[in-house]
């Protein structure tokens, strides 16, 4: 659809990569925006400065990323007609192919606001499993990948990777040449992935391989975009398989998200004298299995370190009462909110909540089910259109 002379694609470019905006704080946006205020983007970039911090309460920075992102459109435009032209595709945070495990996995945290890929898109909405491990993986982790790859195809799984060297590269092509599917997620902007698409432009053809990519499209490889993939191969998997990991890393790191998120996380039993993290991993909770990917039920450590440290974060997140610890702040405001407007102040008051107001404002601001009133002093109130909507 055009709108003032620029395609929705374009609006959807510039909100999804603002500059300094992390992924949750675009994500509430786009709810604000689309759903709240039911909004098209052309015309909220039609509105001006006085009317956005009106309506939205926008911060100066925030107020000032917008404005950049607004006279960027032109370029962007060029973009998303040369993705179109090249026969990619993006999918949107509130379209229905959108997938809905990555929602379930990642939440608003962490759901990239855009999916731009080439393949068959359908592969998306099937069961998959991730298989992770070691760039520098040693044989034994190759065969076991190998196994696993090829008895998923079996099992006709997608099988998710990072096209990283060892252990991603492995479970793209064992699946492949046992006739399975894939998805590579890239730690790069997709229009820069130009040679591997013509590596793998068969399966591409064929509908046996999608590639997908959340960053700008014409973003370079980049550690930092490599270590932030990681989440998204996790993200689109039901069942993660860890080859091979060290005791820090993507693999380890993304292992560790899983477990604290009370996912399953199956881990293969190591060799005697291999030099590797996967057994911490099994002490700490993740399922031990064979070379065959076989669960072995007798070898399952304990979590109980995992869970404690799992706990120890859980107790810095915003809706606990370190003071009270039986009272969960977050839903007494939420049940509040339901009578009424209020500033934070108020509210606090209200409660007797041991928070300053600087601490609620900022509870305030990022939770989903709370509306911010402009005005001089800012109030909030029950938000009627929860999250749910689009997580």
């Amino acid at each position: 659809m055009i709108m003032n002379g620029f395609t929705d694609y374009t609006y959807w470019i510039a909100v999804a990569h603002l500059p300094g905006w992390h992924t949750e704080r675009i994500n509430r946006f786009i709810v604000q925006v689309v759903h709240e205020k039911q909004m098209a983007w052309s015309e909220f970039f039609g509105l001006d400065k006085q009317a956005w911090r009106k309506i939205f309460a926008f911060r100066d920075n925030e107020q000032a990323d917008l404005e950049s992102a607004k006279n960027d459109l032109p370029r962007l435009a060029f973009i998303a007609e040369q993705l179109q032209n090249e026969g990619f595709h993006i999918i949107t945070l509130n379209s229905p192919g959108y997938p809905a495990v990555l929602k379930e996995n990642l939440k608003m945290k962490g759901s990239p606001p855009l999916l731009y890929i080439k393949g068959r898109k359908g592969l998306l909405q099937e069961d998959a499993i991730a298989i992770v491990g070691s760039r520098s993986a040693g044989k034994v982790a190759l065969d076991f990948t190998d196994r696993v790859a090829r008895r998923s195809s079996e099992e006709s799984k997608v099988v998710v990777s990072g096209f990283a060297k060892g252990v991603d590269r492995q479970a793209l092509d064992s699946a492949i040449a046992a006739r399975g599917k894939s998805i590579i997620v890239l730690p790069q902007g997709i229009l820069t992935f130009q040679s591997g698409f013509k590596k793998y432009y068969k399966p591409i053809v064929n509908g046996d391989l999608l590639v997908l990519s959340t960053f700008f499209p014409k973003a370079g490889w980049d550690v930092g975009l490599a270590m932030a993939r990681n989440a998204y191969i996790y993200g689109l998997a039901r069942e993660i398989y860890v080859a091979e990991t060290d005791s820090k890393g993507g693999t380890w790191e993304g292992a560790m998200d899983g477990l604290r998120r009370h996912r399953t996380v199956y881990v293969r039993i190591p060799e005697p004298g291999e030099k590797n993290a996967n057994q911490k991993l099994i002490d700490l909770g993740a399922v031990p299995i064979d070379m065959d990917g076989n669960i072995i039920r007798d070898l399952a450590g304990s979590s109980g370190e995992l869970f404690e440290e799992a706990q120890s974060q859980e107790a810095d997140e915003p809706g606990v009462s370190y003071d009270n610890p039986g009272r969960d702040y977050g839903k007494e405001i939420i049940e509040f909110l339901k009578q009424g407007t209020y500033t934070s102040k108020e509210i606090r008051l209200a409660l007797k909540i041991d928070w300053d107001t600087r601490k609620l404002t900022a509870f305030l601001r990022k939770n989903p089910n709370v509306k911010t009133v402009p005005g001089k002093p800012v109030k909030f109130t029950r938000n009627e259109v929860v999250e749910g909507e689009l997580f």
